[in-house]
């Protein structure tokens, strides 16, 4: 039997493929977005309300990814947070904030001995324009399959 895995942002984008690589292992995966009903950053305890071995922190939604890996650290959960090179880009003073939490989040990670992934961005991604150093060559099932290795570890 599988690991129950809490993802946050699984409908939609990288969660989408996440997801689905967990589940064709065999792996329950229940999901945390507003597809389903959970609003971030309100209904952040929810997730933890669920018997989850793990989470994927995948959310991109303000301050959340930092707030549910804190929470995860304090409640003895495993967590494996999804970040973004955004931390390496040259971004205008409107993603400032977008940046400096995925800052939080690395750091955070690398302290508290969770797990920090993360990848370029596709090509057409709008910080590619500044950032072309950032284009990613992986594809989104590979980082996926990434994610998944780390289940290993769990």
């Amino acid at each position: 039997m599988g690991l129950t895995i809490g993802l946050t942002g699984h409908t939609n984008g990288f969660g989408k493929y996440i997801k689905t690589a967990c589940e064709n292992l065999g792996h329950n995966v229940i999901g945390f977005s507003t597809t389903n009903g959970y609003h971030f950053p309100e209904d952040i305890d929810e997730i933890f309300k669920h018997n989850c071995d793990v989470i994927i922190n995948n959310t991109e939604f303000s301050t959340t990814q930092v707030n549910i890996a804190l929470l995860a650290h304090y409640r003895g959960v495993k967590c494996i947070n999804i970040g973004s090179k955004i931390t390496e880009a040259k971004v205008a003073k409107q993603y400032y904030s977008m940046k400096n939490n995925k800052i939080a989040l690395k750091m955070f990670s690398e302290t508290n001995g969770q797990k920090y992934l993360t990848w370029g961005f596709t090509k057409g991604h709008w910080i590619l324009k500044n950032n072309p150093q950032l284009l990613e060559t992986i594809s989104v099932e590979d980082a996926a399959q990434e994610v998944v290795n780390e289940l290993d570890s769990i």
